[in-house]
């Protein structure tokens, strides 16, 4: 792979880092601000009204249940302590902005080192899309994990026969230079992430409070095979508009932006297809990342590709996805994010019984497509009696 993309691959980085050279000033220009908004997100965890103490878990709807519980598990070294549902009814139209007739099968969490979980869903539904999602399209999605050591963690994943796309990749110029990343298909066909940064990245200076990381919890290595794994850094998500989607996350969330880079393209080669997994002409126009109190950060790409879907997908739809934030007081959260976003779906909403009882929930529909859902359970889950490892608790991240 090295001999086939040396040229290209050249070509990308000069051009990449001229790019990212230029649209470094961006966020340094706005440090004061982006500086000012991250310092408040970060000093202000579990208080004021929205109680934002930062992402719980990221929702993704797959094909397979139990293949996917399965891969993660063999592969990653993920434990599954929450299984809940079958839930149908009219209810789901209303919580879930799902089309009549949709029945979610099972909904199993999984935590994979100590960070943000992962909930997966199985659902049948009447007109439910059976294909995923390209990087490229605007329901594009991937789950980061942040690893001590990228070579060896990447070995560990060739040896077990995982796909994996072009890399480790470094960026050496602009304000996101210090981190290397390696893409990976599952054999569903939705996408993780390995990311590393040991000695942070530029945008690093003083002045902007930086994301939040999973080496906040320190540098162990735990519920995982894959060797220096600690957790969830970031998720991914493509849309539409960048500006519109950053300007909803911190207008109503508070989140904060230091880092902005890019863009990304191969004019004349194919590096694009065997970074990312997309058309060799699809552009990344811009990429933001955002944190919202202490936890993973949300990865916004702006995309342009020749084959782009530009459709949203459903929750009960193959490559689904939501992002769940824990807030404090679930009523509280849920008045505040209402009287500022108006886009409220069915809830507040509490499971009473079942493994998953104590934890109550309400999503929120964004101009990106993608729903928000906040999450509290103040005083844990049923399924906690019983389970040799938690899922991981937010509330225990370090800031």
């Amino acid at each position: 792979m090295d001999d086939h993309v040396r040229i290209p691959r050249r070509t990308f980085l000069a051009r990449g880092a001229a790019a990212v050279g230029a649209s470094a000033a961006a966020p340094l220009l706005g440090a004061q601000r982006a500086g000012a908004a991250t310092t408040r997100a970060a000093d202000d965890t579990g208080k004021g009204e929205l109680g934002l103490v930062g992402i719980d878990h990221v929702g993704v709807t797959v094909p397979d249940l139990n293949q996917a519980i399965e891969w993660f598990e063999d592969i990653l070294g993920a434990v599954a302590p929450l299984t809940f549902g079958p839930f149908e009814g009219a209810f789901l139209e209303g919580a879930l902005d799902v089309v009549a007739g949709t029945k979610i099968d099972q909904i199993t969490v999984l935590r994979i080192g100590h960070s943000a979980n992962i909930e997966l869903f199985q659902y049948e539904s009447p007109r439910q899309r059976q294909d995923e999602p390209r990087n490229s399209d605007w329901s594009g999605h991937h789950v980061a994990f942040y690893v001590t050591d990228i070579a060896a963690a990447v070995e560990y994943m060739d040896s077990r026969g995982v796909e994996r796309l072009f890399g480790p990749f470094t960026l050496t110029a602009g304000p996101a230079a210090g981190q290397s990343i390696n893409y990976f298909r599952t054999p569903w066909g939705s996408f993780i992430e390995f990311i590393s940064y040991p000695s942070g990245m530029a945008y690093q200076v003083p002045g902007v409070k930086p994301l939040w990381s999973p080496k906040q919890n320190g540098l162990d290595s735990t519920v995982t095979n894959v060797p220096g794994l600690l957790g969830v850094d970031h998720v991914g998500i493509t849309v539409p508009d960048l500006a519109i989607a950053a300007a909803w996350l911190e207008q109503n969330l508070g989140f904060a932006n230091p880092l902005i880079f890019g863009p990304f393209s191969d004019p004349v080669g194919d590096f694009m297809t065997q970074l990312v997994g997309v058309d060799p002409r699809a552009v990344v126009q811009q990429i933001r990342m955002l944190r919202g109190g202490s936890g993973p950060s949300i990865e916004l790409f702006e995309y342009t590709a020749p084959d782009q879907d530009r459709s949203f997908r459903r929750n009960s739809d193959w490559g689904g996805h939501h992002v769940a934030l824990y807030v404090r007081h679930i009523d509280k959260g849920v008045e505040y994010l209402q009287t500022n976003a108006g886009s409220k779906l069915d809830g507040p909403l509490t499971l009473t019984a079942g493994p998953a009882a104590g934890q109550s929930i309400n999503y929120f529909r964004t101009p990106f497509g993608t729903n928000v859902e906040l999450i509290s359970y103040p005083h844990g889950m049923a399924y906690q009696s019983t389970a040799p490892i938690p899922l991981w608790d937010p509330r225990d991240n370090h800031p």
